[in-house]
C-alpha cells in the first residue's frame, strides 16, 4: 500500500472505530454527577446547588489500586454503602428535603473529602426556568450565556478564504512555491575522520541521535508530572506540597532561555560545539535519580524531593536546549519539517514511558524501582552522544587521535586557526554574542518569528473550557475524559506530527501551515455550531481527533519555520528563544479562558477559537525560510558581522 493510502486509512479507521460509548450522558437539569478529581482525595464538584427533585450521582471507576470512596451523608440520609473503587450510587431529594447537606467519604474524612449539597426549595412558574439556569452555573459549569451571531463569524471566514485565495494566486510573492531541496555540495570525504558517519556528513546518524535525545526528554516530563504526582496524592499528600513540587519541576522550563548565551559563549570545539554540554546535562540528570534512592521516605520529605526536581529539571532544560540548538547546527534546511516531526513524536513517547508505561508499574515496583528503572534507560540513551561525533576533525574521547592532514584539512574548510582548536571558548566574549543575536534579530524574518510565537497559542483558550464541556455539561466521567485526551488524542497528535513533517516537506512548510490553520479553524468552528451532535460521543471523539490532527500538523512546520529563521552561530539561544515566546503565547491563552468563558457560551468560544487560529496565516505570511541562510552566509553584506569578522 502507498504512503497516501496508509495515511487515509488511518484517518478512516479514526473515526469509524471510536467508541460510541465513550461518555455516559446525563439528562439536563435533573442529575448532578460527582466524581472524584485527579488527586483521588477530592470530590469534583465539592459543592453543588440542585432544586426539591433533582438528584446526585456519585460516579467513579477506578484502577483496582487506586483507594476505595464512599458517600455518606453526615446524619444518614443518605449513604452509598461501603468504600468501593467503582460507585454508581443516586440519591434523590424529595420535595420537603431543603437545606444544606453535608457528606463525607468516611475513610478519607481526615485528609479533607468532603462535599456539601445546597438544596432549594422548588420553584414554580415564572421563575421555574431562571433556577434551572442557576442551578446549571452553581453545579460547576463556569461558562456565560452570551453568544456572538454565527454571521459575524461567517464574515471573517468568508474574509480569510478570499484572502488565502489572494495569496495562491501570487504564491511566488509569498515564498509558497519555496522547498528547500537538498544540498548540492556533499562534504568531502578528505575532510572526514569518521568515514563519513559524522552528524553534518550522515542523515540517519542525524536522526537517531536527535530522536533519542528528544525520548529523553519526554521521560522525566511524564515521569514527574503524571506517576510521581499520583503515586503521591495517593499517599495522602497534601495539595499544596503537590504544587510546590509541580512549581519547582516547572520553574527550570521557564527560564530556560538563560541557557542560550551560556551554550553558545563556552564550548569544548575538539570535541563538538554542543555534544559536551548534552553530556554533562545527561550525566546530571542520572546522579540526581540516583541521588533520589537514598531519600528514605518520598511522601514524607516531599521538601527534599522536590528540590531534587529542580535540580534534576535544571539539567532536563540544559539538555533541551543544546539538542535543539545541535538540530540548528546538523540539519539540513530540507530536512527540518520531516526530521522536527521524528522529534516530536519521540518527545512524545518518551512522555508516555514515564508516565503512562512507569504508571503502570510502579504499582508492582514501588516508587524507588521506577526511579531506578529510569537510570538504565537514560544511560542507554546517553550513547547516542557519546558515540557520535559532530563535525569532521572532531574527537570522541581525549585519547582519540586526529591526524594532522585532517587537522589541517578542517582549519582550511572553516578557515579558523589550528590555535582555535584547543580553545575551550569558540567565541571571545558574551558582548559577540550578544551582537550576534541582534544580528540574528535584525532581519525581517527573524523578528516575524517572534510574532508568530506569540500568536501560535492563543487558541489555548479552549483547553481548560473542554473539561467543562465534556464533563460537567455533558456527563462524561473523568476517567473517560483523561482516556481520551491522554490516550486517542495523543496518538492522534503523534500521527499529525509525522503527516506534517511529510507535508511540508514536499509542498513547503508556509504552504502547509496556511492551508493547516484554515481547516483546522473551519473544524474547530464546525464543532462549535453543531451543537445538536454534542450527547454523540462518537461525533465528539471524531471532531476532537480532526482537530488536534490538523493542529499538529501546523505546530510541527512552524516549529521547522522558526528552525530555519534561527541562525546557527547564536542557535542556543534564538530557537530557544522562540519556543519560550510560544509558552508565553500559551498563558495568554489561558488568561483569555476566565473572561471570555464567564461571558460567552460554549458554542461562542469554539468560534473565537477557530478565529485565533487563523491569525498564524497573517503571522507567517512575510516569513522568508531563506532569508538567515541567504543573508547570513555572507557576513560582509551586515555592518556588524563585517566588525566582528574583522
Amino acid at each position: 500500500m502507498s504512503r497516501a493510502g496508509i495515511v487515509l486509512f488511518s484517518l478512516i479507521l479514526l473515526v469509524i472505530t471510536t467508541p460510541v460509548t465513550l461518555a455516559e450522558m446525563q439528562d439536563e437539569g435533573e442529575v448532578v454527577v460527582v466524581t472524584v478529581d485527579s488527586t483521588r482525595f477530592r470530590f469534583t464538584p465539592d459543592t453543588i446547588t440542585i432544586q426539591e427533585g433533582d438528584s446526585v450521582r456519585f460516579f467513579w471507576e477506578e484502577d483496582p489500586w487506586e483507594p476505595a470512596h464512599n458517600a455518606v451523608e453526615v446524619n444518614g440520609l443518605f449513604d452509598s454503602g461501603e468504600p468501593e473503587r467503582n460507585v454508581n450510587y443516586t440519591y434523590t431529594f424529595q420535595i420537603g428535603e431543603n437545606g444544606t447537606y453535608q457528606y463525607v467519604c468516611e475513610p478519607h474524612e481526615e485528609v479533607g473529602m468532603v462535599g456539601t449539597i445546597i438544596v432549594e426549595p422548588l420553584l414554580q412558574n415564572e421563575n421555574e426556568t431562571q433556577l434551572e439556569d442557576e442551578q446549571n452555573q452553581t453545579s460547576g459549569i463556569k461558562v456565560g450565556e452570551g453568544n456572538i451571531s454565527s454571521f459575524v463569524f461567517s464574515l471573517w471566514f468568508f474574509g480569510i478564504v478570499i484572502f488565502v485565495g489572494f495569496i495562491v494566486r501570487n504564491r511566488n510573492k509569498f515564498q509558497l512555491s519555496l522547498v528547500l531541496e537538498e544540498d548540492a555540495e556533499p562534504i568531502e570525504e578528505k575532510y572526514s575522520s569518521s568515514n563519513g558517519k559524522t552528524l553534518v556528513e550522515s542523515y540517519s546518524a542525524r536522526v537517531f541521535t536527535l530522536c533519542a535525545l528528544y525520548v529523553a526528554q519526554g521521560i522525566p516530563w511524564g515521569f514527574i508530572t503524571v506517576t510521581f504526582v499520583t503515586f503521591l496524592a495517593a499517599r495522602g499528600v497534601a495539595a499544596g506540597e503537590l504544587a510546590l513540587l509541580l512549581t519547582l519541576g516547572t520553574l527550570p522550563w521557564s527560564v530556560k532561555f538563560l541557557w542560550g548565551p551560556i551554550i553558545d559563549r563556552y564550548q569544548v570545539a575538539k570535541y563538538g560545539r554542543r555534544r559536551p554540554w548534552i553530556l554533562l546535562a545527561q550525566t546530571g540528570m542520572i546522579m540526581m535519580l540516583i541521588a533520589m534512592l537514598f531519600v528514605p521516605d518520598p511522601a514524607n520529605n516531599v521538601e527534599t524531593i522536590a528540590m531534587m526536581f529542580l535540580i534534576y529539571n535544571i539539567f532536563t532544560s540544559l539538555q533541551d536546549v543544546s539538542t535543539d540548538a545541535l538540530a540548528v547546527d546538523v540539519l539540513k534546511p530540507h530536512e527540518m519539517e520531516k526530521v522536527n516531526s521524528y522529534m516530536f513524536t519521540s518527545k512524545t513517547i518518551g512522555g508516555a514511558i514515564g508516565g503512562a508505561g512507569l504508571g503502570t508499574i510502579i504499582v508492582f515496583i514501588g516508587l524507588k524501582g521506577a526511579i531506578l528503572l529510569q537510570i538504565p534507560i537514560l544511560l542507554g540513551i546517553m550513547f547516542a552522544p557519546l558515540m557520535m561525533v559532530e563535525r569532521p576533525g572532531e574527537q570522541r574521547f581525549p585519547w582519540d587521535v586526529v591526524d594532522a592532514s585532517e587537522e589541517n584539512s578542517k582549519f582550511e574548510s572553516e578557515e579558523i586557526s589550528s590555535e582555535d582548536f584547543d580553545l575551550t571558548t569558540v567565541n571571545d566574549s558574551f558582548i559577540v554574542i550578544f551582537n550576534k543575536i541582534r544580528t540574528a534579530f535584525s532581519l525581517r524574518s527573524a523578528r516575524l518569528g517572534v510574532l508568530l510565537s506569540l500568536t501560535v497559542s492563543l487558541s489555548f483558550l479552549l483547553i481548560p473550557v473542554l473539561p467543562l464541556l465534556f464533563v460537567l455539561e455533558l456527563g462524561w466521567t473523568e476517567a473517560e475524559f483523561n482516556a481520551t485526551r491522554g490516550g486517542w488524542i495523543l496518538i492522534v497528535t503523534m500521527i499529525g506530527y509525522l503527516i506534517g513533517g511529510q507535508l511540508g516537506r514536499r509542498f513547503g512548510g508556509k504552504s502547509v501551515i496556511i492551508f493547516g490553520a484554515l481547516i483546522t479553524a473551519f473544524i474547530t468552528s464546525l464543532w462549535g455550531i453543531t451543537d445538536g451532535f454534542w450527547d454523540n460521543a462518537t461525533w465528539m471523539v471524531g471532531i476532537w481527533s480532526l482537530r488536534s490532527l490538523g493542529w499538529s500538523i501546523v505546530m510541527i512546520n512552524i516549529y521547522s519555520l522558526v528552525m530555519k529563521v534561527t541562525w546557527g552561530e547564536v542557535g542556543g539561544t534564538q530557537f530557544t528563544a522562540y519556543m519560550a515566546m510560544m509558552n508565553l503565547s500559551a498563558i495568554i491563552g489561558y488568561q483569555l479562558t476566565e473572561p471570555l468563558a464567564n461571558r460567552f457560551d460554549y458554542q461562542t468560544l469554539l468560534m473565537i477559537g477557530g478565529v485565533l487560529e487563523t491569525l498564524v496565516i497573517f503571522s507567517v505570511l512575510w516569513i522568508d525560510p531563506d532569508e538567515t541562510r541567504k543573508t547570513l552566509d555572507n557576513p560582509a553584506s551586515i555592518p556588524i558581522l563585517a566588525e566582528l569578522v574583522e
